[in-house]
C-alpha cells in the first residue's frame, strides 16, 4: 500500500488534480467573500445616489400640509418619493446586516447613511411648526460624505 501512495503522490496527474482543486476552492472563496459583496455594495450605492439625486426636488421643497394651495406638485408624488427613499434605506439595512463584522469602519459609515436616508424619507412634508428643509440638507450632506460622492 505504501509504494502505491508514494507513486500516487509523485504522479503528475495527481498533483495537477490537487492543485486544480485548490485553485478552484480559493477562487470560490475569493468570489464569495470579496467580489460578490463589492458588487452588492456598488449596486446599493448606485441606487442610493440615484434616489437622492432624483428626489432632491421633493425633499428640498417639502409639501406644505398647512397650506395645500401653495404646493405645485401632488401629495401622491411626495408620498411615492418618500416611500422609495425609505425602500433604499431598507435595502442598505439588509446589506449592512449581511456585511462582515470585521469591516466596522465601513459598517459605521453605512449606518450613518442608513439613518440619514430614513430621516430624509420623513422630511418630505411641512407640519404645523416644523419645516424639515434644513434637516434634509444635513441628511443629504451626511449621505454624500459617507458614500464619497458629490
Amino acid at each position: 500500500m505504501e509504494p502505491y501512495l508514494n507513486n500516487l503522490a509523485s504522479s503528475q496527474t495527481f498533483l495537477t488534480i490537487i492543485s486544480g482543486t485548490f485553485v478552484y476552492i480559493l477562487s470560490q472563496f475569493f468570489m464569495e467573500f470579496i467580489i460578490v459583496p463589492r458588487k452588492d455594495y456598488k449596486r446599493v450605492k448606485e441606487k442610493i445616489i440615484y434616489h437622492v439625486k432624483m428626489y432632491s426636488m421633493y425633499y428640498l421643497n417639502p409639501y406644505d400640509l398647512n397650506n395645500i394651495s401653495n404646493n405645485t406638485r401632488d401629495k401622491a408624488e411626495y408620498d411615492n418619493a418618500s416611500r422609495e427613499i425609505r425602500q433604499v434605506g431598507a435595502e442598505l439595512s439588509s446589506y449592512i446586516g449581511l456585511m462582515s463584522k470585521i469591516r466596522f469602519i465601513r459598517r459605521k459609515r453605512l449606518l450613518k447613511v442608513q439613518d440619514a436616508l430614513i430621516d430624509l424619507s420623513r422630511g418630505f412634508f411641512i407640519y404645523k411648526d416644523y419645516n424639515p428643509t434644513k434637516d434634509n440638507n444635513i441628511a443629504k450632506n451626511i449621505i454624500e460624505k459617507n458614500l464619497n460622492y458629490n
